[in-house]
């Protein structure tokens, strides 16, 4: 009996040696599994760090455009402040300009009435003179 009692206990040990060692290997295979898992999740975390370098470095290139825009903006803004105040200029120097050009008109309409009044004058002496001489 005590030979069967211990083949028992060695048989007994041997299946749970077995089954310890078949749980084993199921964990090493989870572990594996697990590792891989983890290596996947690595690369797509590196993967995405990479993106988000990309879109950093998109989002700076578009800062510096937008720089750009702002700069080309502003100096279009000084441009057309420069032609209105020209053109501010150019209406004063025009207003000027019609003024004298009025004022020069006014003058000769003056001395045009001048001249017919005068000449108008001398007619009527010249007749007078012929009727005098005749």
């Amino acid at each position: 009996m005590n030979n069967e009692k211990i083949e028992n206990m060695l048989t007994q040990l041997i299946k749970i040696v077995g089954n310890m060692q078949t749980d084993i290997q199921g964990m090493k295979s989870d572990i594996q599994g697990m590792k891989s898992d983890i290596q996947g999740m690595k690369s797509d975390i590196q993967g995405m760090k990479s993106d988000i370098q990309g879109l950093q470095s998109d989002v700076q290139g578009m800062k510096s455009d937008i720089q750009g825009l702002q700069s080309d903006v502003q100096g279009i803004k000084t441009d057309i402040q420069e032609i209105k105040a020209d053109a501010r200029d150019f209406k004063a120097k025009s207003e000027e300009r019609h003024e004298a050009i009025m004022n020069q008109f006014k003058t000769l309409e003056n001395d045009q009435d001048f001249i017919w009044e005068k000449a108008v004058r001398n007619e009527r002496e010249l007749g007078n003179i012929k009727r005098q001489l005749s």
